[in-house]
């Protein structure tokens, strides 16, 4: 009988535990009223990102609440946040989403050391205050809090919640581009700024009274730090932007933590400047353990004629151009296998978030639920940039050489409008300057009286095109998974000798970001094999301004190829190889490379794609991208392109 009781017990809990539901709340105000003040962005182009990474998770339609623009005023995001508040349970898991502007809003109770709240901006918020208008329909740091601890308490220790925040509240706006923020705080005429410290992470987080021992564990990121723009890219929001695509990209064991990391490496490669943060209780399992691994797919969303040719939901904002090839297999397929390809295709034209492909044949019906689509290919149509050229360049023969070099070796064009480019050229005391379009900050200067001021421009920017391209190149075949990381070591500078590895914790600052300084920090690499194949590694370093330099092996660490080879599910730290830094203060991409075939990019590197012959497809891949001629052939690679990339962001700080 007891035996009995226990059984009954243990199947009502694991019913309990399987009864847990996944809910999502997505807001997007970007259309603001002309009264308020705010200026439009693009927000709305955030919501089928967002949706379609959670729809992709296991979350159920009829559980993700949308609120965009005018259903997005204060009352109705407070009455959306009540209406979720009733619907979950102990267990569940609850993701709140913004899109929108920020702003900071002076301190009504006392509680901010600089004399400002932070605050996101519903629809129906001005941006100034007025005597008819004191911040009454923001929604400040505090309110935000509540809502957090509301929610902790009902979804209690077994449940998570995770907020998402693609805005920001402080920053000086910048010229030509869309940034979310900007606008100067909201404060009463008399009012006077306290002399407070800087406000680390996102500014946003306000500690709220829990239950104790049942508050659900709770993770907040956001698109930028507390003292900065968020910028848009390409149409939609940089977070929207990078949580939908590592998403797609998730790992074995995934927590909040290595989300993060994958999120930040995707924002270094659209807006290098800007630092998205992270807080909370970061190293719980990502949904608990209940997601979805797989390598990144589309969906088909139309079939036409005789069914050779297909629509799918992604375009140039996912990264997919003119002459991307693809394979079509069956819905539910979680990696590429050649035995379930049913046909192949190639990108005939790249719209927004759509392309349209040609198929090598027919499919066999028109159910647009039964196909999935994988990239074959990645189209060299991306390695390419935007320049603007700012009114104080005067020299004609300077623009038209770019122009020409640009147009002739299809690596982009000039563009008349700011918000369009990528990078901008300046000309100031007799000096060009090259710089971000996003965060306006220059990664190259040289003087005009050289002769050959044109030639380091172009260099400079097709070396910007090229690392953007190699930081956003995917290659996710989950059966040569891995992972890598930086680890800090003890060093003796009088006998020159290395110790202990040391906690990661001491180099991870509150933004959760890796911070090394010059002299003074030494690490080590450590390499996880998390298939059940041997694996073959190789990784390289992006700096700022996109020029790449080998990092593993390099001239000081000279290991083989099998000396790089890790055995299916090993775990390494290759102690032999000790690295040290040196300014410029910056942050750096690692970008790792995973093969079942022998991999070293240290002479295609070293030699700018010179060398040739190489065996392994990703060899010869990143040789290939060293092209600065860009004809019809420069797309072909032997081979295919197959292995598993991951990355790594860090930074060199000021002691």
């Amino acid at each position: 009988m007891v035996k009995r009781i226990i059984l009954l017990f243990v199947m009502f809990f694991c019913i309990q535990l399987s009864a847990a539901e996944k809910y999502a709340l997505i807001i997007a105000i970007g259309d603001y009223p002309a009264k308020g003040g705010w200026s439009t962005i693009s927000s709305k182009n955030d919501v089928p990102l967002i949706k379609g990474a959670l729809l992709g998770q296991g979350f159920k339609e009829g559980n993700i609440k949308i609120l965009i623009d005018s259903e997005a005023t204060k009352k109705g995001i407070v009455e959306a946040v009540t209406a979720i508040q009733s619907q979950i349970k102990k267990g569940d898991i609850l993701v709140v989403h913004y899109s929108g502007h920020g702003q900071q809003v002076f301190d009504d109770n006392g509680d901010e050391v600089d004399g400002l709240d932070e605050a996101i901006v519903p629809y129906d918020a001005y941006v100034k205050y007025t005597h008819n208008y004191k911040g009454e329909n923001h929604v400040r740091d505090d309110e935000l809090a509540n809502i957090i601890a509301n929610f902790r308490n009902k979804l209690g220790k077994d449940g998570q919640l995770l907020i998402t925040l693609d805005s920001c509240h402080s920053g000086s706006a910048t010229r030509g581009q869309k940034a979310r923020g900007g606008q100067v705080a909201l404060v009463p005429p008399d009012w006077q700024k306290s002399a407070g410290d800087k406000k680390s992470g996102s500014g946003l987080l306000e500690r709220t009274k829990v239950s104790k021992d049942d508050a659900s564990p709770f993770i907040m990121i956001s698109g930028a730090s507390a003292d900065e723009l968020n910028y848009e890219y390409n149409g939609v929001g940089s977070l929207s932007f990078a949580f939908s695509k590592s998403m797609n990209e998730l790992g074995s064991d995934f927590t909040y933590r290595q989300l993060f990391s994958n999120i930040t490496s995707n924002m270094n490669a659209i807006a290098p400047k800007q630092k998205p943060t992270i807080e909370g209780d970061i190293d719980y399992k990502l949904f608990k353990g209940d997601y979805v691994k797989q390598q990144p797919y589309f969906e088909v969303t139309k079939i036409v004629r005789n069914n050779e040719i297909i629509n799918i939901n992604a375009g140039e904002v996912n990264r997919i151009f003119k002459e991307t090839t693809i394979f079509v297999l069956p819905s539910g397929t979680s990696k590429i296998e050649e035995s379930k390809i049913l046909a192949k295709g190639k990108v005939t034209l790249s719209k927004f978030g759509e392309a349209v492909v040609l198929l090598d044949k027919p499919l066999k019906d028109d159910n647009i639920k039964k196909y999935w689509v994988f990239i074959d290919q990645p189209s060299y149509s991306d390695i390419a940039v935007k320049v603007y050229f700012d009114k104080s360049v005067t020299d004609v023969n300077v623009k038209n050489e770019i122009a020409d070099f640009l147009k002739k070796n299809n690596l982009g064009e000039t563009t008349a409008e700011i918000a369009l480019s990528d990078v901008i050229v300046d000309f100031d005391n007799a000096s060009y300057r090259i710089s971000y379009t996003k965060g306006d900050d220059a990664f190259g200067s040289l003087s005009a009286a050289r002769g050959d001021a044109a030639q380091e421009i172009k260099t400079k920017i097709f070396n910007y095109a090229q690392g953007t391209y190699l930081k956003n190149l995917s290659v996710k075949n989950n059966s040569y998974e891995f992972e890598f990381k930086l680890l800090p070591i003890a060093f003796d500078q009088a006998t020159e000798t290395f110790g202990d590895i040391l906690p990661e914790t001491n180099y991870i600052n509150e933004t959760g970001i890796f911070k090394v300084k010059p002299e003074n920090d030494f690490v080590v690499l450590q390499v996880a094999n998390k298939s059940k194949k041997p694996l073959y590694i190789s990784i390289v370093e992006i700096n700022t301004a996109g020029e790449i330099n080998p990092f593993f092996p390099n001239n000081d660490c000279k290991l083989n190829n099998n000396e790089r080879m890790l055995a299916p599910g090993q775990t390494m730290i290759f102690k032999d190889c000790v690295y040290s830094f040196s300014p410029p203060y910056e942050r750096l991409l690692l970008k790792g490379f995973a093969s079942d075939k022998p991999l070293n990019f240290q002479s295609t590197v070293t030699t700018r794609g010179e060398k040739k012959g190489y065996s392994n497809p990703l060899e010869n891949f990143l040789n290939a991208s060293y092209q600065q001629t860009r004809g019809g052939s420069a797309t072909a690679v032997s081979g295919n392109l197959d292995g598993y990339s991951s990355e790594f962001v860090y930074e060199i700080v000021k002691k």
